[in-house]
């Protein structure tokens, strides 16, 4: 039986690929027909400072996500620390809540709240393949850390 190789991507390119597309979809429509699909009940700046906030976020959580990952992947291990220790999957989690969120806040097409709803989607429809993968490769460890730690809804518990 062949071990399929760990990626950086993992399931990421089918969860963004629809997402995106939904996205210019979107893009088009709102820009076609702006009055019908721009925020517009509130200063622009508000939308902008609280878009860029929850932006700044989503990149922060990115970043340090990416590079405990890639790490762990160099060293051919399960990352379980860090942010893995209280979500399995930080970067899409940070997609999904923080960076496609804060997109449509500062853009203020409210449209494009439904990014989030498409990758959550797509992520729940794909995430089992990643899943399998990795019970292929670390076996009853990631089973137990599968028990353990909740795939995409942070467990504050262990934040706070």
């Amino acid at each position: 039986m062949k071990i399929k190789t760990r990626t950086l991507y993992g399931v990421g390119p089918k969860i963004m690929k629809p997402t995106i597309i939904y996205c210019v979809v979107t893009l088009i429509i709102t820009l076609i027909f702006p009055r019908l699909f721009l925020m517009t009940f509130l200063p622009s700046a508000v939308f902008n400072i609280i878009g860029g906030i929850l932006l700044g976020i989503g990149i922060a959580i990115l970043f340090i996500a990416g590079v405990e990952m890639k790490k762990a992947l160099h060293e051919k291990k399960l990352e379980k620390t860090g942010m893995f220790a209280i979500i399995r999957n930080p970067l899409y989690f940070a997609w999904i809540a923080f960076v496609f969120t804060g997109s449509a806040i500062a853009s203020q097409a409210w449209l494009l709240f439904g990014m989030s709803i498409v990758a959550y989607y797509k992520f729940l429809q794909h995430i089992p393949e990643e899943e399998a993968d990795l019970e292929e490769i670390f076996g009853k460890e990631y089973i137990d850390y599968k028990k353990q730690v909740p795939a995409i809804v942070p467990n504050l518990r262990e934040i706070l």
